[in-house]
């Protein structure tokens, strides 16, 4: 990823996104997944000389990502942090600690990172441990949680021995950022990066990607949009839960009270520029009660169950991407 407190977990929250191509013609493009992050992540360019080498510096911004981040790898820079001591954030952990006090002031403090404590304890991080806590368990678990007992200095940091900072909800965003930053460095105007979900295109003026946003309860897709440049990102609560007794235990804390949040969303995409604003807004935006979020200035759409029944609403000019894809070839083929 808070104070009216609430911070997701695992490394993709997400829910996919499927990617089809526009105006492609067969044998221009290199196309190359990888096992990162705890997910496949894939990486699509056109086809060059320098093709290869591109993509294994691309991939490798993707790993920088993961070792900074990752609350699953024991050596993490992240898992270095909750010894009581003051610690230099590298270049590559910043951008999301910065991030993150931005999402954590834009949503009144509903986005928290320093939730990580109450997110292990309800089974959602490193430890695996899936059950209800006790009250006992909750109360300690919230003395280490809260923004407002972080020191800070320039880009130095200081967290309460014991207190876990949980960046996973930014983190797959911001990687994909980083494999398009490589991409640009090498003079690419088009490409697609898919962190899991989280995806960064560019194009320069032609339409190539369309993108479908999953349906909650099918494989279908709920919503194509259609994308020069920027980011699209997905949170959802169907993708990370489990049952406990008759209770659905979804990976959404709030760190107001402690206890899993309930909300009748099932999931929020966001359009952004980068990807780390769009991953962190979805995440922020699925924090929020409903009709907050959808009064929040973002390209959106949000799927919530009411009644029994699915209800879509969508903010910003999230039907303006929609109306652009439907104006494009529709004989799209699927990469996959």
């Amino acid at each position: 990823m808070k104070k009216a407190t609430i911070m997701t977990v695992a490394f993709l929250l997400l829910a996919a996104a499927t990617i089809f191509f526009a105006n492609r013609k067969r044998g221009e493009w290199i196309e190359e997944k990888r096992f990162q992050m705890a997910t496949v992540t894939k990486i699509v360019i056109p086809r060059t000389k320098n093709s290869g080498a591109i993509l294994q510096e691309a991939f490798a911004a993707i790993d920088e990502v993961e070792r900074a981040a990752s609350r699953f790898i024991p050596e993490s820079e992240i898992n270095s942090l909750n010894d009581g001591q003051w610690h230099k954030l590298s270049p590559v952990l910043l951008p999301m600690w910065e991030k993150a006090k931005e999402l954590h002031e834009l949503s009144g403090g509903r986005f928290d990172p320093t939730a990580g404590k109450l997110i292990s304890l309800w089974g959602f991080g490193p430890e695996g441990i899936k059950k209800e806590p006790t009250a006992e368990e909750i109360e300690e678990a919230l003395r280490l949680t809260g923004l407002d007992k972080v020191e800070t200095s320039n880009d130095f940091i200081r967290l309460p021995k014991g207190m876990r900072l949980d960046l996973n909800s930014l983190a797959a965003g911001y990687a994909a950022d980083r494999a398009a930053a490589v991409l640009k460095k090498h003079g690419l105007t088009k490409f697609l990066v898919d962190a899991g979900g989280e995806i960064v295109c560019a194009s320069p003026g032609k339409k190539i990607w369309d993108i479908g946003i999953k349906d909650p309860e099918s494989e279908n897709e709920t919503s194509v949009i259609s994308l020069y440049n920027g980011a699209v990102s997905t949170s959802g609560s169907y993708a990370n839960f489990y049952k406990s007794g008759s209770n659905s235990v979804i990976h959404i804390v709030d760190a107001r009270t402690g206890k899993a949040a309930k909300t009748s969303l099932l999931s929020v995409s966001v359009v952004a520029y980068d990807g780390i604003t769009a991953d962190g807004l979805s995440t922020m935006l699925f924090c929020l009660p409903p009709e907050e979020g959808k009064n929040f200035p973002a390209n959106a759409m949000f799927i919530e169950e009411v009644g029994g029944k699915l209800k879509t609403t969508k903010t910003g000019e999230w039907e303006n991407l929609e109306k652009w894809r439907a104006k494009q070839d529709s004989n799209l083929r699927p990469t996959d």
